[in-house]
């Protein structure tokens, strides 16, 4: 029988980076196991002695995923009651998101500081501590003083049986509007997917329409979140703007593949230079060109791959500069479309994003 790895708390199952995390454990023949805190997260210990999850076959490593910072001490309690390493997958600092994304607080303020002193605090908890990249290894040994050694990046990945490219004519509906894939449209396509958070910088999308309204272009959104009536309130009068209908989940590679090129992440946060966003992957997946702002935490290659255009964050002038040379060489889409599923299949993919697990296995003396 093979090792037995326990996802513990109160997370999202259907969530990306915990499908992912599961399907490379399963992927090294380990066989993933749930627990889903229902009750309080800080006493998720106690109620797994009154749900009996001593009952259940024991794991060889309990994992607490994305975000859930609340699960850590009680998971931690658990398992290392019992001989257990636990590793964590955060994903993004609560501190970080709060005080310097969000703004929401001052760093000297006292509830900045108790925020900062309980985050710390739940770091040095787990054994192993994984990261979506290095520029988030860099921060928390700079700001929540974890060891190097007990961290490592482990990329976002995406599910490659949804996101892939789509052959076959999709059409997308906003209104009365339609983008079709698979015909020669003389509008060029750009598509912006996602979470309207402050490090996707959807307001520099915005004003680069805005700088091309008498260019055959066409901006589209197709997202959620906090940011995105503020987005749509910006974009009020621009006729090359369009916000697209919510789509299932699995039908976004086809949204994907009615565009030419899609966009990444463009804020000013000090977060936003520190992420490869779920996007990136998912374009890439379904050979899609991408433009972003620089993170030195994409692979070393991604500076020559020709599917990626680099650009500084929160200007609108270079990412119009940017569409306009993809725009520019566009009778070579198919080679861009080529490089940029090479790139994925190379860097980003799923058979990476195992192997970096099969080695931080091994590092926790569980490979």
């Amino acid at each position: 029988m093979g090792k037995r790895v326990l996802f513990w708390g109160r997370f999202d199952h259907g969530y990306s980076k915990t499908r992912v995390n599961a399907a490379a454990f399963r992927a090294l023949g380990w066989e993933v196991d749930y627990f889903d805190v229902k009750w309080c997260c800080r006493l998720g210990d106690v109620e797994a002695f009154f749900r009996g999850l001593d009952r259940r076959p024991r794991p060889d490593l309990v994992l607490v995923p994305v975000c859930r910072q609340r699960d850590i001490a009680a998971a931690c309690r658990w398992a290392h009651k019992r001989g257990i390493k636990v590793l964590f997958d955060p994903m993004i600092s609560a501190w970080d998101k709060k005080v310097l994304e969000q703004k929401k607080w001052k760093a000297e303020e006292r509830r900045a500081k108790r925020l900062l002193a309980w985050e710390k605090k739940l770091m040095a908890m787990p054994d192993f501590i994984t990261w979506d990249t290095s520029c988030h290894v860099d921060f928390a040994a700079e700001y929540l003083d974890v060891p190097r050694e007990k961290m490592t990046p482990l990329f976002t990945g995406t599910d490659e049986e949804v996101f892939k490219p789509v052959e076959e004519e999709c059409k997308v509906e906003s209104g009365k509007c339609k983008v079709e894939s698979g015909k020669q449209l003389s509008t060029f396509k750009v598509l912006y997917h996602g979470a309207y958070l402050p490090l996707h910088g959807t307001e520099v999308i915005v004003e680069a329409a805005r700088m091309t309204q008498d260019l055959p272009i066409q901006w589209d959104f197709l997202g959620w979140g906090a940011y995105k009536a503020s987005t749509e309130a910006k974009a009020v009068g621009l006729k090359n703007v369009r916000f697209l209908e919510k789509v299932p989940y699995v039908k976004v590679p086809e949204v994907i593949c009615a565009h030419d090129i899609v966009l990444g992440v463009f804020g000013t946060t000090a977060k936003a230079a520190r992420v490869i966003g779920n996007k990136v992957y998912e374009c890439m997946a379904c050979a899609r060109p991408t433009i972003n702002e620089f993170c030195t935490g994409y692979p070393p290659s991604a500076k020559e791959c020709k599917a990626i255009k680099f650009i500084p964050p929160g200007d609108p002038a270079a990412l119009v500069k940017a569409v306009e040379e993809y725009r520019a060489d566009w009778a070579n889409k198919e080679m861009y479309f080529r490089e940029a599923r090479a790139f994925f299949d190379r860097e980003l993919s799923m058979k990476v994003v195992t192997a970096q697990l099969a080695d931080i296995l091994k590092r926790m003396g569980l490979g």
